[in-house]
């Protein structure tokens, strides 16, 4: 070590230990605020920067770890424990929890997408929803449908048009006829959604219609 390195370690060293008896360590201080006192008006603060597979390489880092995720160009933090991570990004809107990615949908009556009005089962309502990231979503959803027939009303649930229904739902008791009633209920999407546009549609059930005089209203909030 030459003479300029060895007296720029000592004068740091001296730093450090003089701010140490303060009760913390200050960086450009001699009275740190904290455990750690960084003051600058120059410079950023920068966190370990490493990708996803290096992140999840890592052994049992503590809950509050701090990194700079690389391949999706987001600060993280460890939510979880050492032995079982939990990396999420800070709160960035002001949402109640950093978990709720997106929230909302609407409380005013949504008019039906009519299909063919005179078979069971025909008739919808349709709507979008974005996700910025891949996340868990639970839909609250006041769809009206009828029936020419006391048989009961009902509603089945499709996502990005799916063929099956990923849930069905209808009264408990057969309905009276020719009556447009609010059959209403939650769901819960069992896996993921990606990040991206979502095609959700609530089609009349096997039993009953929706025609343009049925409506709906909707919510919907997602979190990862």
């Amino acid at each position: 070590m030459n003479t300029k390195n060895l007296l720029a370690a000592v004068m740091l060293l001296f730093s450090v230990l003089y701010s140490s008896q303060n009760g913390g360590i200050g960086i450009n201080t001699s009275s740190p605020q904290g455990a750690l006192d960084v003051v600058s008006s120059t410079g950023s603060f920068i966190p370990p920067r490493m990708t996803t597979p290096q992140r999840d390489a890592l052994v049992s880092p503590p809950a509050g770890a701090v990194i700079y995720n690389t391949t999706n160009a987001v600060l993280e933090f460890n939510y979880g424990t050492p032995a079982a991570p939990l990396w999420k990004t800070p709160v960035t809107t002001t949402v109640a929890s950093s978990y709720i990615v997106l929230a909302g949908g609407t409380s005013d009556a949504v008019s039906a997408t009519f299909g063919d009005g005179t078979n069971n089962g025909a008739g919808y309502f349709q709507f979008t929803v974005t996700l910025p990231s891949a996340s868990k979503c639970k839909f609250d959803l006041y769809p009206s449908v009828w029936s020419s027939a006391a048989t009961g009303l009902g509603t089945r649930l499709f996502i990005d048009n799916l063929t099956t229904p990923v849930a069905s739902v209808g009264t408990a008791a057969a309905s009276a006829s020719g009556i447009h009633s609010i059959v209403p209920y939650s769901y819960v999407t069992s896996s993921t959604l990606g990040a991206g546009g979502h095609t959700i549609r609530v089609q009349a059930g096997t039993t009953s219609k929706i025609d343009t005089n049925d409506r709906i209203t909707y919510s919907y909030l997602c979190w990862n």
